[in-house]
Order: structure tokens, then C-alpha cells, then sequence
């Protein structure tokens, strides 16, 4: 199955997508299982290089019906956070499949991680690298390398270069001197350029250094590219090269294995596994048209908000939005899709030609299914959507939605 327009109507996962709506309420999250599969099998075939790892960045989104898929398929799991380790291990991920990656990493973390839940860490600084000897000497520890370039669709998605991530390569030789003081085994060379990216030619860049590296490393056992790799978000953008991808950095691994030993590859797709998986749906309040000066707007004000899709004022992320029962309508009004927040920035899609629209009516933000929940907060006490998992014309709830007791749970009152 996949997310598809049908005449009039937007289908998800074989459902109309306004019987989604009906059925659990909006705003609602529905991920189509179908497209997180092939998306899954899309990169992971893309090699010819045998000896390749998956590990779903699941920072991109945490549903537990998509961590399950992946795991059914044989993925592991990029972990940012010790909650996301200690969910990964709930759901049935192994732990020699997890790896544990965080920014500004405390010792109480480490000891967590590595010391309870036995789960390897991918240090991302000198300090780190010193406080985690001091904590587990002879033990395996992943270094994160600043390859000294970075790139991303926009500054906060560029995670190499001069940002806060990895150990630069000019203090490879400190970090290597650490390692031996505490006895370390370095077993993972990890790398991780940014977000968005769609040239293939970074990931061959960055794949030739950490193998250049890897050379005088007698106990590793593995390097990891990252993942970062792009997703269309607008009709005319190209999609991501998988195929020249796998074939490129493909070729680096079996000339590497033929002259010094076979190594095994990590990558760690999120956005490119579930982005275009998800939709956001939600439900038209009130069509508003205002008029000052002889300038006019038509305002859709929605049932949902910035909360639940912050990037596209954060970044200013395009995401597609379709009237999800009048998706063939040929005529058509430039309308503001805005928010039902208390916040003049509340801005959602703007400009955008849709059919005309009424009270009741659903719209659908497509390409939702990275970065929105996962980012998603409460402000003005708003609570966060439910989800829904879609496969073959079934459908199941996956998170439910929050309540006002949710909201105030954490409160001492």
C-alpha cells in the first residue's frame, strides 16, 4: 500500500484518510507500515557490500508500531538519549544492535548506558572520551569524528565542520593516546555530516576518511557513515540516490576488505525510513477571510499547530498539504493554513492553492512522519495527537492521545 490519491480522496495505507480522521479524531498522526517496509528495503538493498548494519535513527520518530517494524526487519537502533536505549531494549532491539550517541553526555548517563543496560557508547568529545575511561577502563568505546565538513538543508540539520559534534580530526591522535591510557578498545568509527543531504559525494568523502583512519586501528570492528539522507519534501524535488549511494560507498568497503580485512558498515537512515510515511491530518474550524486596505486573505484555522509540526517555522520545512476529500477539485484559492495556537507566528502552510474550504473539511500534511511528534510539544496546554499504524486496510492505535491529566502529571500542586 502506499499514500495515494483516489479521485476525490487521499488514501493511507488502503484507508480514506477522512475515515481516519472520523474514526480516531484529529489532529492525527497515521504512518503507513507499507512505506516504512520498502523504504527500509530501499537502502538496505542498495549495497552490494555484504557486511552492512541499519541503525534506525530513531530520533526521527519513536512510535513503537514503526520501532517494531524495523526491528522485525533486522534493524538496530541510533539511540540519542539513555530513554531511547532503555525503549529500544523494551521493544525487543539486542543491545549489541543499539549503539548510545548523545550530545553534552553525562557520567551518571554513561554509568546508565554502558554500566546498567551494557549498551556500547559512541563518545562525541576529548572530555567525554577522558571521563568514560576513567568509568569503564578496558573496556569498547565508539569514537564520533568531526570530519572538519558538514552538510544539511539548512545550519541546525549541518552537524559537521565548526558545530558542537564529534572529536576533530586534528585531535585524533589526543583521543587515541586516551584510549591507550585506559586501555580501550576502539571498535566504532562514527561519522555523521547532517541532515537533508541528497550528493552522494559526501558519503564517499566521508566513508575514504574513516577508512583511512580505521587502518592503524587493530581492534575495530566496524565505522559508521551516519545517516542524514535527503527526502523530497516539495513535487519537484529529485528523491535520494540510494542505488549510486550503496554502489559508491559499496565499492570503498570491498576495496578496504580485499587489501587490509573485512569491516563491518553502520548507516543510519531515519528521515529517508519514515518521512514520507506519515501524515498529519486535521480537521478545518473555521475558513476566516479578512480585508484591509484592499489587500485580502482567506485564513483555514485548523485544529492543529506549529506544536505538532514545528519544524515549518523552525526551518521553514515545505510540507505538502492536500484536502483530503476534494484532493481532484481543479478549482482553487490561495489560503494561509494557520494554527489554533494563541501566537501570531502560528503559521503552518502559506500561500498555498486549495480548493475551496469549509467547516469540517480535512486536510492532510504530507511527508510528516519525521521530526513532528517527536518535536512536537504543548504549548498553550495544547495536548499532543494520537497515532495510528496502517497496513493492507487495517488499521491500530498506537499512542493514544494526551489528556488534560497528562498535561499536568509532572505538576506538584
Amino acid at each position: 500500500m502506499v499514500i495515494e490519491v483516489r479521485g476525490s480522496h487521499l488514501y493511507i495505507g488502503g484507508l480514506k484518510a477522512t475515515e481516519l480522521a472520523e474514526r480516531f479524531g484529529t489532529p492525527l498522526y497515521a504512518y503507513d507500515k507499507g512505506v516504512v517496509i520498502d523504504n527500509y528495503g530501499k537502502i538496505s538493498r542498495s549495497f552490494t557490500y555484504r557486511n552492512v548494519e541499519v541503525l534506525y535513527s530513531c530520533k526521527a520518530n519513536s512510535n513503537p508500531g514503526i520501532l517494531a517494524t524495523l526491528r522485525d526487519l533486522g534493524a538496530g537502533l541510533d539511540s540519542s538519549s539513555p530513554w531511547e536505549v532503555v525503549l529500544g531494549l523494551m521493544l525487543g532491539f539486542k543491545r549489541e544492535k543499539i549503539m548510545f550517541t548523545g550530545s553534552g553526555v553525562t557520567d551518571e548517563e554513561m554509568r546508565y548506558v554502558r554500566g546498567e543496560l551494557g549498551v556500547l557508547v559512541n563518545v562525541d568529545s576529548i572530555h567525554q572520551l577522558r571521563r568514560y575511561g576513567r568509568l569503564f577502563p578496558e573496556t569498547d568505546v565508539s569514537i564520533r569524528i568531526n570530519p572538519g565538513f558538514g552538510y544539511g538543508y539548512h545550519e541546525f540539520t549541518t552537524a559537521g565542520g565548526l558545530t558542537k559534534f564529534g572529536i576533530s580530526i586534528d585531535l585524533l591522535s589526543k583521543a587515541l593516546e586516551i584510549a591507550k591510557e585506559y586501555k580501550l578498545k576502539i571498535v566504532g568509527l562514527h561519522s555523521h555530516i547532517g541532515s537533508g543531504v541528497f550528493a552522494v559525494e559526501p558519503y564517499v568523502k566521508v566513508t575514504k576518511l574513516l577508512l583511512d583512519i580505521a587502518v592503524g586501528l587493530h581492534d575495530l570492528e566496524f565505522i559508521d557513515i551516519g545517516g542524514g539522507m535527503g527526502v523530497p519534501y516539495r513535487p519537484e524535488e529529485a528523491e535520494f540516490d540510494h542505488i549510486a549511494f550503496g554502489r559508491a560507498v559499496s565499492e570503498l568497503l570491498e576495496n578496504y576488505s580485499k587489501s587490509i580485512g573485512e569491516i563491518k558498515l553502520r548507516i543510519e537512515p531515519g528521515r529517508f525510513i519514515v518521512g514520507n510515511a506519515g501524515v498529519l491530518l486535521t480537521r478545518v474550524v473555521e475558513v476566516k477571510v479578512v480585508e484591509f486596505g484592499g489587500s485580502r486573505k482567506v485564513f483555514a484555522i485548523v485544529d492543529t499547530s506549529i506544536n505538532h509540526i514545528v519544524r515549518s517555522v523552525m526551518m521553514g520545512t515545505y510540507y505538502e498539504v492536500v484536502a483530503a476529500s476534494k484532493a481532484d477539485a481543479r478549482h482553487r484559492v490561495e489560503v494561509d493554513v494557520v494554527g489554533n495556537l494563541c501566537m501570531a507566528g502560528d503559521v503552518i502552510a502559506r500561500a498555498r492553492e486549495l480548493p475551496p474550504l469549509e467547516e469540517g473539511d480535512v486536510l492532510a500534511f504530507l511527508n510528516t512522519g519525521a521530526y513532528t511528534y517527536s518535536m512536537s510539544m504543548n504549548y498553550n496546554m495544547r495536548p499532543r495527537p494520537a497515532e495510528v499504524l496502517v497496513h493492507d486496510g487495517e488499521v491500530r492505535l498506537t499512542r493514544r492521545r494526551e489528556s488534560f491529566a497528562d498535561l499536568i502529571s509532572t505538576l506538584v500542586i
